[in-house]
């Protein structure tokens, strides 16, 4: 099948192509950022859950002191006394702290790894009331803003991930969260998109990280895609997913760069290659 041209024959104006690449533009910039909330809202009921994380992932983090996973334990005292389950049957740490407890560094995160190797020591923790975002030993985070959003992820695939997790969250939780995100710098919004795209999200929606994760890693500006599985109309099984570049800053770490061109869903078989399940 071949696409007819439209394009003006030499010499004659097309006074609508500036408006109609606007008009394009954000659509595409709405379909996205409507892409990263339905992955991240915690209110979703999923009809198919597949949570994989391969013979090779280490186990998650656990509080219990007496458990001999050679993991690090994260101090009981920081997380009130008992966690909580999600949606899809995860467990989740609730700090004391809303912001979240940073997880003492057993492994240095490098960028040899395969880009499908799950971060080490991952724990979901449930920060500022409603968002169950991944903490790890291995990539981060290391840090917290002023106004409490986690920072220090490493410069890898899997510091890349869970970066995109969290500030994603923020992106598609409410304008409050979202400015929380601008005001801290880890938003690369240059031309204002995202306060002229109005997806009609409540204040402190909650969020919760899925996790089939799929990045297309670079050093400078990776591609980190995030999945859910869904049933179509003839019954199989695909993988609906939306993307979140994250470019590289010195001095600040990943921060989720606004582009309307690399921003946007789709899907693939539940086969396809690199999707890997982390948290």
């Amino acid at each position: 099948m071949t696409e007819q041209s439209s394009a003006p024959v030499a010499g004659e104006k097309n006074p609508s192509a500036a408006d109609d690449d606007h008009a394009n533009t954000a659509w595409k910039l709405t379909f996205g950022l409507a892409g990263l909330a339905v992955i991240v809202v915690a209110g979703l009921v999923f009809s198919l859950v597949l949570v994989f994380r391969g013979d090779d992932a280490e186990p998650l983090v656990s509080l219990d002191q007496s458990t001999d996973s050679g993991q690090p334990q994260a101090e009981p005292q920081l997380f009130l006394p008992e966690p909580v389950m999600d949606r899809v049957n995860r467990v989740i740490y609730v700090p004391v702290d809303s912001k979240g407890v940073i997880l003492s560094e057993s492994t240095t995160g490098t960028d040899r790894r395969p880009v499908t190797q799950a971060p080490s020591g991952v724990m979901l923790q449930r920060i500022h009331g409603n968002m169950d975002m991944p903490f790890s030993t291995s990539d981060g985070p290391t840090g917290f803003t002023d106004n409490g959003v986690a920072i220090g992820f490493s410069r890898t695939a899997q510091g890349a991930a869970l970066a995109a997790a969290h500030y994603g969250g923020y992106l598609a939780s409410g304008t409050n969260r979202q400015k929380m995100l601008m005001d801290a710098d880890l938003l690369s919004d240059p031309d204002g998109e995202v306060a002229k795209t109005d997806l009609g999200i409540p204040d402190s929606t909650p969020a919760s990280a899925l996790p089939m994760v799929k990045v297309l890693f670079n050093r400078d500006l990776t591609l980190v895609q995030f999945g859910r599985p869904v049933e179509k109309s003839n019954g199989a099984t695909a993988i609906s997913y939306s993307k979140a570049p994250m470019v590289w800053r010195e001095g600040t770490g990943w921060v989720l760069k606004v582009d309307p061109v690399a921003m946007g869903e789709g899907s693939e078989p539940t086969g396809a290659a690199g999707w890997s399940s982390w948290w």
